[in-house]
């Protein structure tokens, strides 16, 4: 995790004004699909978290309560979250 929060940091800091506006339309793509990396992962990680354990293990009555008071989002976004990651696109599978 070190190395992602390092990373992110510099991506912070990149000095847009120095960019040419090729450079900006290719790192917001870059970023674009990072973003969607990131979703995809978010969904497969929580669809593994609720699949372990019971809420109420972590202090809810619901995921979603879990989720709205853990990550400090609203009730709606955690419900959101949980369905998506209930029916994600890209299936997290081992292999056979």
């Amino acid at each position: 995790m070190g190395a992602i929060v390092t990373a992110q940091n510099k991506l912070l800091s990149q000095p847009l004004h120095t960019l040419t506006w090729s450079e900006r339309i290719s790192l917001l793509q870059q970023v674009d699909e990072l973003g969607k990396e990131l979703m995809a992962f978010d969904r497969r990680l929580l669809g593994r978290l609720i699949t372990q354990a019971p809420p109420p293990q972590f202090g809810g009555a619901s995921w979603a309560e879990v989720l709205a008071r853990r990550l400090r989002i609203s009730q709606a976004e955690a419900e959101r979250r949980l369905a998506a990651a209930a029916y994600p696109r890209d299936v997290d599978r081992p292999s056979a």
